[in-house]
């Protein structure tokens, strides 16, 4: 999945780009991203990045075909998007839309995550993810890549701001 962000994070440049998160639960607060879309149409600028939600809603219905149809294993987690002149960190934007999307669920979610990436100038790949609850908290996340050391991957740790 990196190789695949990585990819993507190259192709576009300056330009910010993202899409869903798609995955299910292992244990309670343990999840397993298996898969993640790219929105195709350009939807991003330098500092700004716009889903549309109908394409996404279609690749959402799509992965639940691909993966089984298993809406209680396998489901929409949230969302990503690259951060190619900021630091992986969520925008005062990207707070307020992931509580919109959260509003917009009713009371089908209880959470979302936020994924946000980028290639830093050395070309290494950054992560960084948060996790928005119906509650109106939010909590840091600890990502792991599996089936990567995090120096194979080239994953650079990113640094966390302290909870407000």
């Amino acid at each position: 999945m990196i190789e695949r962000w990585a990819a993507d994070l190259g192709r576009a440049g300056p330009t910010e780009v993202g899409g869903v998160l798609f995955g299910e639960q292992v244990a309670e607060g343990d999840f397993r991203v298996v898969e993640v879309t790219r929105q195709r149409s350009m939807g991003g600028t330098a500092t700004t990045f716009k889903r549309r939600g109908g394409g996404a809603r279609k690749e959402i219905m799509a992965l639940h075909e691909k993966i089984g149809g298993e809406p209680e294993r396998f489901n929409y987690l949230g969302e990503w998007h690259s951060h190619p002149s900021a630091p992986v960190w969520p925008s005062s934007q990207d707070e307020i839309t992931m509580r919109k999307l959260l509003a917009d669920q009713g009371n089908a979610v209880n959470f979302l995550v936020l994924v946000i990436v980028k290639l830093d100038g050395y070309a290494r790949f950054q992560i960084a993810a948060r996790t928005y609850l119906a509650s109106g908290h939010k909590l840091n996340c600890e990502i792991e890549i599996e089936g990567a050391g995090t120096d194979a991957a080239g994953v650079v740790p990113s640094v966390n701001e302290e909870e407000k």
